[in-house]
């Protein structure tokens, strides 16, 4: 997980690097399940312990939700967690029970890709590391929504499980909405034991 989260920071432009600019990594996969909020939690929580620096876990449904205005307001939407400088954005209860009370009513998709990134530039405020847990591609258009807008984007596969295809079709969508792709995570890779290594136990 270490050589992982180095490299992908690594591949963070140097201009984002900038003294006092927080960077923010969002997180995709091409299909359902494949791990995203697991690499997400994991890479957050060893940055935060590593570096000492402020960071943030964000699920970008909860980012498009709630109304932080101003850093002012960042506290209540983003409460510590047992590890030391590392955060979580919550849902805004008062946000969904309204939305439960107009289910009838379209959606606004426009309005809530604003309002998302409104929050996060918020945030960037508030953070040094911002990591963005973002649906599975086939499933939500987030990611590449917010692709232009952080600094790098992470694609989760899941070990022989996910089709090159599809593969290939995530990371040319990210790379088509100008989203500056990091690399991707090999998760639930299974390291057997070669029966010649069996044979000597």
């Amino acid at each position: 997980m270490n050589s992982y989260l180095q490299i992908i920071l690594n591949g963070i432009p140097s201009s984002s690097k900038a003294s006092g600019k927080c960077t923010v990594v969002a997180l995709t996969s091409a299909m359902p399940q494949e791990g995203v909020s697991y690499i997400t939690q994991s890479f957050a929580v060893e940055l935060a312990r590593r570096t000492g620096k402020r960071t943030l876990i964000a699920d970008a449904g909860n980012l498009q939700q709630v109304d932080m205005f101003h850093h002012n307001r960042v506290a209540k939407f983003c409460p510590p967690t047992d590890v030391p400088n590392l955060y979580v954005l919550s849902p805004d209860n008062e946000t969904v029970e309204a939305e439960s009370n107009q289910r009838l009513q379209p959606k606004n998709r426009k309005s809530e890709l604003e309002q998302g990134l409104e929050n996060l530039q918020t945030l960037r405020f508030v953070f040094d590391y911002v990591f963005l847990d973002c649906s599975a591609l086939k499933k939500s258009d987030a990611a590449a929504l917010f692709a232009p807008s952080v600094d790098g984007v992470v694609v989760v596969v899941e070990a022989e499980r996910t089709r090159k295809e599809q593969v290939r079709n995530a990371l040319n969508t990210i790379e088509t909405a100008n989203g500056n792709l990091l690399g991707c995570v090999l998760n639930k890779r299974r390291y057997s034991i070669p029966q010649w290594i069996y044979s000597r136990l």
